[in-house]
């Protein structure tokens, strides 16, 4: 038998099955045989020998259409994602405004549009929007959520909606959530805006919906300054006040603590573990990758990168389970709008999904931090768990959907936006060698990055409906 797509004589990673030797075949869009190595013929064959063949990776935490719109951060990104073998994105979306009128547009932008999957998270504004919950799985397959913490406050005057977003939301938000009868999840922004609002002093930060500076910004300030007025503790405080309220409803388990930045933010929800609790924790690429003496205006995020000590305590747990997936908190703004005169007013965010994986590789498995197998789980598996799409995605089986990516360990390539096709022409780590890079990337049975050339097709991917 010809199978549609062979992937021949590497060496498969999985969490569930460990690392083993074998072809892996697709036929149409999902993965029809695993043989002993050298058996499976296909139309279409890539060579693994000497390399490793992994479920796609899957960057959970992603805002396509922040700065340029979906249309176009559709194309351009997902584009980009497949050199870093991503196959999969979560975009966190919000606006004002019903969401049952909003998302049918949402959609027409992003169906033709996609080289691979996605799937939406909404954040909710409003009570009305909770009310809505019910209507958005249904209608629309998208089962988790986020609260942002740092609206509290702000959202009457950032988006013109009658709710300060304060814990009573947050408690109805919950409630809510919990009452579904199929898997949802709630992402959560941890921040006391109390605090960091208190410490900025009425600084004012750009975001893509703002272009208000303050006058009295000084163009000279450093890149401390952010660490200074979004201290780890107010982050650390915030997660834990939002597991407890989860924790009180039974809905611990579906918690998921976004972006976590600080030490002591991962050191709590060991603790929270420890006491019974079963949140997830997400850390994203940039704290562990890079350190605040090295970071200026290309790096600027809400929460900032820290310290070393803070990047140390992250690895350790990523490796002991504590955190579970990593994400980017992916934008792609232009080098011409990111920067400013300093630091106040450059624009938040950066591009860096398709750095995610070979990051992981280089600065995880290949400096002996965390193995291969776990490598995969917090890229891939346990994302596609967290966000209810597993096992259509996150793992290499009979039946899920054949996103396959090759990865040589050992190949070291230097970022640069031209490596990485990006349209936004900077990239955070770009000058930086990186050891450990997709060689081919397969999206639902189609080869779509060959050795440095995409070949993927525009539209291939689609939204992912869950509960799958």
């Amino acid at each position: 038998m010809t199978h549609d797509l062979v992937i021949s004589n590497g060496t498969v990673v999985t969490p569930e099955h460990g690392t083993f030797e074998a072809d892996v075949a697709a036929d149409g869009e999902t993965i029809s045989a695993i043989a002993a190595p050298g058996t499976l013929s296909g139309e279409t064959e890539i060579d693994a020998t000497g390399k490793h063949v992994l479920p796609g990776a899957i960057d959970p935490h992603t805002h396509h259409g922040i700065y340029r719109g979906l249309e176009a951060d559709a194309e351009s990104e997902s584009k980009s994602d497949l050199v870093g073998g991503v196959t999969t994105i979560g975009n966190y979306f919000r606006r004002a405004g019903a969401y049952e009128e909003i998302m049918p547009g949402y959609f027409d932008e992003a169906e033709p549009n996609y080289y691979h999957d996605y799937f939406f998270s909404l954040g909710l504004l409003s009570m009305e929007h909770v009310e809505e919950i019910p209507a958005i799985i249904e209608e629309f397959g998208i089962t988790t959520f986020k609260w942002y913490m740092n609206y509290k406050d702000a959202a009457r005057e950032k988006f013109g909606v009658d709710c300060d977003m304060h814990d009573d939301f947050g408690d109805a938000f919950i409630r809510k959530l919990a009452e579904q009868d199929v898997p949802t999840t709630l992402g959560y922004h941890s921040e006391n805006v109390e605090i960091t609002n208190a410490l900025a002093g009425g600084n004012v930060y750009v975001t893509s919906e703002s272009d208000d500076t303050d006058a009295d910004a000084d163009a000279d300030e450093g890149y401390e300054v952010m660490v200074e007025e979004f201290p780890g503790y107010a982050e650390t405080q915030s997660m834990v006040a939002g597991a407890a309220l989860a924790k009180v409803h039974g809905y611990d388990d579906r918690f998921y603590a976004v972006h976590i930045s600080a030490g002591g933010t991962a050191d709590e929800l060991a603790a929270l573990h420890d006491a019974g609790y079963r949140a997830w924790g997400e850390t994203c690429i940039h704290y562990l990758a890079l350190t605040t003496e090295e970071c200026d205006e290309r790096m600027k995020v809400n929460p900032p990168v820290r310290s070393k000590a803070d990047q140390e305590t992250l690895w350790e747990r990523l490796a002991d389970g504590t955190i579970s997936t990593i994400g980017t908190d992916h934008c792609a703004n232009l080098a011409e709008n990111k920067f400013g005169e300093g630091i106040r007013d450059s624009l938040l965010g950066f591009p860096s999904t398709p750095v995610m994986l070979p990051l992981i590789l280089s600065e995880g498995v290949n400096e002996g931090r965390i193995s291969l197998e776990r490598a995969v789980e917090v890229t891939s598996t346990n994302a596609a768990k967290a966000f209810n799409c597993y096992p259509k995605k996150g793992t290499v089986r009979v039946g899920s959907d054949a996103d396959l990516v090759v990865v040589d360990l050992d190949e070291t390539k230097t970022v640069t936006p031209e490596l990485l096709h990006s349209v936004s022409g900077y990239s955070p780590y770009e000058g930086r060698d990186v050891t450990g890079w997709p060689t081919q990337t397969v999206v639902k049975g189609e080869l779509a990055y060959d050795d440095g050339e995409i070949v993927g097709t525009k539209g291939h991917g689609t939204h992912i409906d869950r509960p799958v």
